[in-house]
């Protein structure tokens, strides 16, 4: 009996000890847990070595939002289950993720819904994957493939407006607009390795190649609208060059004319507030875009503030250029209605575009035709455009 009682005596020492062994092994790991959440009354600073080169969206954060997105891109390129943030509302996950998938484009493998759970003190983040790790990792090295040949195709490196204008120009030749694959269609793999993407695909497109040219820009996010159709959801890219910020749409300069062609242009190309107002609408940030000086238009002298019969040589010069880089259809911008009414009523009602056409082809190897030719007029936003036609042989 006494050694029954003995035994039973040891074999409660035993498990009470376990029992505040295992207690105080909890009660430590929560302490170390609680004292290693980051210090939100500090203030958070961008992280520069991971992810996007210009975070602009982060900088819009409150500093807990700014903690929970520096936790975040710390650890999701490994694709975990959870990762332990700060203390957020759902109003500050939603500003969040919205910053982290805009100033990040090479999160492709990101899909669109996450959550929160809390435990006690600790808060944890989850967000679903599009792909397995094995898929992501054959997809970046396809992706870095392709980055680095456009970053080795630039004509000058120091010439940002140059560099920017090769990246829309690539982005647009080597991708056709589709709404096939949302995850796919939405991503820089899309537009960039699959060559398929919708707005959301080629905006991130340019953000990862300008990023890497050294060029300032973040993507912005609001309503477009067609003349036919009606205004949905849209984003597009915003560019600081020399100061100021620009607006960028490759997806808007990579239509579809009516037979079904695609024809690369350059109307939304660092254009202004209210030149992209006209069909681009309920903008997510004002970045007050006032300026005109990087245009397409200004920079190549396709802009008139002002129309007589002596701008008839600059337009046939443009003409001429344009035709060179392999254009179909030439485009010109007049400053305002007044002169765009001018011109429009010189060109075609007194016909002096034919007399455009033959300084063009007397300047040129290109047999433009001076007795016919295409062209369209946009009243809305002063655009005059000329599709030559030729000379039969």
């Amino acid at each position: 009996m006494k050694l029954t009682k003995i035994l039973k005596l040891f074999l409660s020492v035993l498990i009470l000890t376990a029992l505040v062994t295992t207690a105080l092994f909890f009660f430590k790991n929560n302490r170390q847990n609680f004292n290693s959440l980051p210090d939100t009354s500090a203030e958070a600073v961008e992280l520069t070595d991971i992810g996007g080169a210009y975070k602009f969206w982060f900088s819009d954060l409150s500093n807990d939002g700014k903690h929970a997105y520096n936790l975040i891109l710390s650890s999701i390129y490994s694709m975990p289950e959870e990762i332990e943030i700060n203390r957020i509302d759902t109003d500050t996950l939603d500003k969040v993720f919205y910053a982290l998938m805009s100033d990040n484009p090479d999160l492709f493998f990101v899909g669109r819904r996450c959550t929160l759970r809390t435990v006690g003190i600790h808060t944890f983040f989850s967000v679903n994957y599009t792909v397995s790790k094995e898929e992501y990792t054959k997809m970046k090295t396809e992706l870095d493939s392709v980055c680095e040949s456009v970053a080795a195709s630039f004509t000058d490196k120091t010439d940002l407006w140059q560099t920017e204008l090769e990246i829309h120009d690539y982005i647009i030749d080597n991708c056709d607009y589709s709404l096939e694959d949302e995850n796919i269609g939405s991503s820089v793999y899309g537009a960039l390795v699959a060559g398929k993407a919708a707005c959301e695909g080629y905006s991130k497109a340019a953000k990862l190649l300008l990023d890497a040219a050294g060029i300032e820009n973040t993507v912005i996010t609001g309503k477009s609208e067609s003349d036919t159709g009606p205004s949905g959801a849209h984003m597009w890219n915003v560019v600081r060059l020399n100061g100021k910020w620009y607006h960028l749409d490759c997806t808007w300069d990579d239509p579809i004319d009516e037979s079904g062609k695609e024809t690369k242009n350059h109307l939304y190309f660092n254009v202004n507030d209210k030149s992209i107002s006209h069909t681009h609408s309920d903008f997510s940030y004002d970045f007050g875009c006032d300026s005109l000086q990087e245009s397409y238009f200004v920079k190549t002298g396709a802009y008139f503030e002002s129309y007589d019969r002596s701008k008839e040589s600059v337009l046939a010069e443009v003409l001429i250029k344009e035709t060179q880089n392999g254009k179909d259809t030439v485009f010109f911008c007049f400053a305002d209605k007044k002169t765009f009414d001018a011109a429009v009523e010189d060109l075609l009602s007194n016909e002096r575009i034919y007399n455009v056409l033959k300084i063009a082809r007397d300047s040129s190897d290109f047999g433009f035709s001076t007795v016919s030719t295409g062209y369209i007029t946009d009243e809305t936003r002063f655009i005059f455009a000329l599709a030559p036609q030729y000379e039969q042989e």
